[in-house]
């Protein structure tokens, strides 16, 4: 028995310029009209929009008066744990 030769339907071409890669890639993955996005448009110049937020001052939280809290005690920030675990060293 004589092994038959294996035979595909499709051959393989050589490859192409890049231009006709492009064509062929364009035209495999064609681009929506919901996939394109405007650009933004630019505010108009009579428009009260502010550039930017206000931000407000950096206010510190209220210290904590840890003045006779004993090592073992806990902790008057809260957390539950002993002062020496959490403010206290």
């Amino acid at each position: 028995m004589a092994k038959k030769k294996a035979t595909t339907s499709a051959k393989v071409k050589p490859a192409g310029s890049k231009a006709d890669r492009a064509r062929a890639a364009a035209a495999a993955n064609p681009v929506r009209a919901e996939d394109v996005t405007q650009a933004p448009t630019p505010p108009k110049a009579g428009s009260a929009a502010p550039a930017a937020p206000a931000r407000l001052p950096f206010r510190r939280p209220p210290s904590l008066n840890f003045a006779g809290v004993g090592r073992n005690d806990i902790c008057p920030c809260g957390s539950g744990k002993r002062f020496k675990n959490c403010h206290g060293h």
